[in-house]
């Protein structure tokens, strides 16, 4: 039971229901407790929907209070309103169940415009019937899983009970929100003040770093044309049904190192990645790296494998970085060479492979000097047939123009990486979720989701929910122990 103190320090009007509340609460618990075939989950259960009950009324009397204590201005202007309702109902799905709320409406003469100024104190949009944890909830919900998923798995992880429509709507809802913040980012990089503000919100360097970027792409599949597609195929066109997402992952060398159990990690890295093209992907990136530091960079260093959209990207926009293809990529390639020359000999096309890997590894012109050994390939052996010298062609011209990007013996000098390890982890991650078998997405819905899945690995969640960054206060113990 409640001590004496703990009584006193109730509010006088609340004192009485909750301690119905409570002894109704006990006789609840000790009944199950007695009940055959009950667990401690059981109670727990049990346990959570009184708390939610209660919670429920604590919460209603709070919010109304703190709607009660918010000036009657205009939230655009700050002029004073001209009230026209007192008192106006509104309920909400919260994180304790459904709640009502009593707040006061006016209009504003400078704005012209109606307002609920408590709305915009508790943080609730326009016409949404979630407060701002619920909304919280259901978009890292649906972050993580499907909806109808999530409506069966937040019960049994929180409490929460939330429908799939819900979780839909909100997490919808949040996904529309980041983008506004993404498409700011945009046009920040299109002016001059803009990119001085990305700048500035980059921390001053301890010592000179180097900024590595790391950038790939992957398919997303969409209901494009979706129920046209006989027609189309009727017209000779194939229907568009996977689409690129372009992706970036953005860190200081610095910030690269290994766990206790020597697993590679990075303590501090941003993202990108949108469904927007190429070149709303460009200005994202650069909108990341000026965040991250790009203007104070000893060095910025670019690493992919040889898509030639990426090096005309870091052409326009990073044009003084290192270049570097990954060396996995690159190795990939040789592999085709030795494959088609010895006919999937693998023991023979290893034997042939290894000089040229330890020239790329070892030379600092190794990419070069792999060049002119399938040069002096080509142009010696009169035995290939057409299509090895088709292959063995093609080849060449890859390293042609990706010769100057395999500095890998620089590179392990300065302990810098020569893989896009990275930027790969970081598509599997996204793929996680927009990936999974039988999933099909719109334009609209997958680049809201990944705005928002975004703006969460950039840790800038709290631009979408303030509340996110407060630590709660203390909680002290209700109950003598």
């Amino acid at each position: 039971m409640l001590s004496d103190k703990d009584k006193a320090d109730l509010p006088p009007a609340t004192a009485p229901g909750f301690t119905v509340w409570l002894t109704e609460a006990q006789q609840r618990l000790e009944r199950l407790a007695r009940t055959p075939g009950t667990s401690l989950g059981d109670l727990e259960i049990a346990l959570v929907a009184d708390l939610h009950r209660l919670g429920a009324s604590l919460l209603t009397q709070a919010a109304n209070l703190q709607g009660q204590a918010t000036p009657f201005l205009c939230p655009r202007c700050q002029a004073p309103l001209a009230r026209e309702a007192k008192n106006q109902a509104r309920k909400i799905d919260s994180v304790v169940g459904p709640v009502r709320l009593g707040r006061d409406y006016g209009w504003c003469q400078n704005c012209q415009t109606w307002s609920y100024p408590a709305d915009v104190r508790w943080g609730l949009q326009p016409n949404a019937p979630a407060s701002p944890r619920v909304q919280e909830m259901a978009a890292e919900a649906v972050l993580k899983m499907p909806c109808a998923q999530a409506e069966k798995s937040l019960p049994r992880l929180g409490g929460c009970v939330l429908s799939a429509t819900t979780l839909h709507r909100e997490a919808a809802r949040q996904g529309q929100r980041a983008l506004v913040f993404q498409q700011a980012d945009q046009q920040r990089t299109t002016t001059v003040a803009g990119v001085t503000q990305l700048a500035q919100q980059s921390a001053p360097p301890q010592k000179p770093f180097v900024l590595i970027l790391e950038l790939d792409a992957w398919n997303i599949r969409e209901r494009t044309d979706w129920g046209r597609t006989e027609r189309l195929r009727k017209k000779g066109k194939e229907p568009e049904r996977w689409h690129w997402v372009y992706t970036a992952t953005i860190f200081r060398l610095d910030q690269r190192g290994h766990t206790a159990a020597h697993r590679p990690v990075i303590s501090e890295r941003g993202y990108v990645a949108t469904r927007g093209g190429l070149e709303a992907f460009e200005q994202l990136v650069y909108a990341e790296a000026l965040r991250r530091g790009l203007t104070q960079a000893a060095e910025v260093l670019v690493i992919a494998d040889g898509a030639i959209w990426i090096w005309n990207l870091v052409e326009n926009r990073f044009r003084h970085a290192t270049q570097r293809v990954d060396l996995y990529h690159v190795k990939q390639h040789l592999w085709t060479v030795a494959r088609e020359l010895y006919d999937q000999d693998t023991a023979q096309a290893r034997q042939w492979l290894r000089p040229l890997f330890r020239q790329l590894k070892t030379k600092s012109n190794g990419g070069h000097q792999v060049l002119g050994a399938l040069k002096e390939l080509l142009g010696s052996k009169a035995n290939l047939t057409p299509t090895q010298r088709e292959k063995l062609a093609k080849e060449i011209g890859y390293f042609t123009t990706h010769a100057h990007r395999m500095n890998y013996a620089s590179a392990k000098r300065r302990q810098q990486p020569v893989g896009s390890g990275a930027i790969e982890s970081t598509c599997r991650q996204y793929q996680v979720r927009f990936k999974r078998s039988g999933q099909f997405w719109s334009l609209a819905g997958d680049e809201a989701l990944l705005a928002l899945e975004t703006l969460r690995r950039n840790e800038r969640w709290s631009l979408l929910f303030p509340h996110a960054n407060r630590q709660p206060v203390a909680a002290t113990p209700m109950f003598n122990s």
